[in-house]
């Protein structure tokens, strides 16, 4: 009876040994959605995209369990400071103002710019020339917003920035804004959607100027974050092994 004892509890020691190994760590993953195609919900509910995808194989490099937090684009730096996400995978540019640390880059678009006009097809807007004294919206936090508030007094912008570029869109469409700028893959994505739509690339000294200094967008981390190096490592993993170039044809060329 005492071996039989015995051997149970050893058993139950071994599983749950084996049990411990075999459970990951986990990290959240902050984003927002909204920003096709880079990061979306779904009919069900369900954060898709590009970003999404990444950041799943990611947590699969680094051997840990990924939770997402979806929020507002503005509030993604300060929830990092604060400790509330280990990381953000949002459609983010490493530019060096924003108060956080920065992976390499893990996509660099084929277009250099990300500032694109996204506006009516039959607006009367055609090309930089034709947005002095236009209604104007953009994401709030993002570089868009940056450059927006460089050039709003040479247009004579009336400026209406937004938290959710859905919502700017639908504000387009309806003749409230008459154009906003956003990223160029985003900006195909809603001309998709939206047939009345059409897109221009933003020609500006400062984006010019933008485009020299930065380019493509990367992970987020916390000043002086451990996970910055192990990112690091993965995404030069994920693009040697082929992932990252199947990634960018399902979501960027299919």
């Amino acid at each position: 009876m005492k071996k039989t004892l015995l051997a149970v509890l050893t058993l139950v020691f071994v599983l749950s040994g084996c049990a411990q190994q075999t459970t990951k760590d986990s990290i959240t993953i902050l984003t927002s959605s909204g920003y096709p195609p880079y990061e979306m919900v779904d009919e069900a509910g369900n954060l898709i995209g590009f970003d999404i995808d990444f950041g799943n194989a990611l947590g699969e490099k680094l051997g840990v369990e990924v939770k997402w937090e979806d929020m507002d684009f503005d509030g993604i730096i300060g929830s990092l400071n604060s400790n509330r996400g280990t990381m953000a995978i949002a459609a983010m540019s490493p530019d060096p103002e924003r108060d956080v640390d920065f992976s390499v880059p893990y996509y660099i678009g084929a277009e250099e710019s990300p500032f694109f006009i996204l506006t009516l097809a039959e607006g009367g807007v055609v090309d930089s020339n034709d947005l002095v004294g236009k209604k104007v919206g953009t994401q709030i936090g993002t570089i868009q917003e940056s450059l927006l508030n460089k050039i709003e007094a040479e247009f004579s912008f009336v400026t209406d920035p937004k938290q959710n570029v859905s919502q700017l869109v639908q504000e387009v469409i309806t003749g409230r804004l008459d154009f906003v700028i956003i990223e160029g893959p985003t900006a195909r994505e809603y001309v998709l959607e939206f047939p009345a739509l059409t897109t221009f690339e933003l020609s500006h000294p400062e984006v010019t100027k933008y485009i020299e200094e930065v380019s493509g967008v990367s992970v987020a981390l916390p000043r002086g974050s451990e996970w910055t190096e192990k990112v690091n490592i993965a995404i030069a993993e994920l693009i040697a092994d082929g992932t990252m170039d199947a990634l960018i044809k399902k979501w960027f060329t299919e």
